[in-house]
């Protein structure tokens, strides 16, 4: 596998994380970002994360990245504000797991998965902007980068006019931008947001779909045009990760392999 590939183990967010490592480092795989769905990693279990941190070491990985929990139960938006103290809890956890695996991109989406945040549309980015000023400063702190992710088009942060006025009022230094190919595509906006974000695009999270979801899947296997987006990074100079950031089935080795291959026959890198 070319040394730029990544692969998210959250292709086997069901399982846990210990039975994952191995098929991945089977396919060819020697980076991976961590994900932190529940039932995959304990984020409160601070030996285990340093044990996994001593075995991914071992099998030869690097850990440049980590995928800030997200989904309806965190949110630092929500207009609660101890919904809003648990949220920063639970991510200034994954802030320091990130730390033990001695990673620097700590990826986050800017919002929660709450469809109806436009009906508070101005409070819902003041308080995002608040959220992510907190967290920059905790990473700083780690030794970490924030890295804001391109989310789904009809969730906070998915127009590139609202992540760049997010991004305007964040610290420019130790902040970066991830594009997720798959969000921005169903947004009619990858090749708009690559050229946009061009100057602070450090991370690359791909998989690609079929139109209409966020389907999750290998490169080749959608309707995106990958030889346009890998024509566009090298015109924009992209010198960061191309990971993969897929969702499996229930053979955790056969995903992984099929991952792996899709993406040597789709992609040239």
């Amino acid at each position: 596998m070319h040394e730029k590939f990544g692969l998210s183990t959250g292709i086997a967010y069901r399982h846990p994380i210990e039975t994952v490592l191995q098929p991945i480092h089977d396919a060819g795989f020697r980076i991976i970002e961590i994900a932190t769905a529940r039932e995959h990693i304990n984020l409160a279990d601070t030996h285990r994360l340093r044990m996994l941190a001593h075995t991914t070491r071992d099998m030869g990985f690097t850990v440049p990245s980590l995928h800030a929990p997200f989904g309806h139960d965190v949110d630092i938006t929500d207009p609660d504000p101890s919904f809003r103290q648990q949220s920063l809890a639970m991510l200034t956890r994954a802030a320091d797991a990130l730390q033990i695996f001695g990673g620097r991109l700590y990826v986050i989406h800017p919002g929660g998965e709450d469809h109806n945040w436009t009906w508070d549309r101005e409070s819902r980015l003041a308080r995002s902007i608040e959220g992510l000023t907190i967290l920059h400063q905790r990473c700083r702190e780690r030794g970490l980068d924030l890295i804001v992710e391109t989310p789904l088009p009809h969730l906070l942060g998915g127009q590139p006019d609202d992540l760049d006025r997010l991004l305007h009022l964040l610290p420019h230094e130790g902040t970066g931008v991830c594009i997720d190919t798959s969000h921005t595509s169903l947004g009619g906006v990858l090749f708009e947001v690559m050229d946009r974000f061009a100057s602070r695009l450090v991370h690359i999270q791909a998989s690609d779909n079929r139109g209409h979801t966020d389907d999750h899947l290998p490169p080749g296997d959608g309707i995106i045009d990958w030889s346009k987006v890998q024509s566009k990074l090298a015109a924009i100079g992209y010198q960061g990760i191309f990971l993969l950031e897929l969702t499996g089935n229930d053979n955790v080795g056969e995903s992984v392999a099929y991952a792996a291959r899709r993406a040597r026959e789709t992609l040239s890198f």
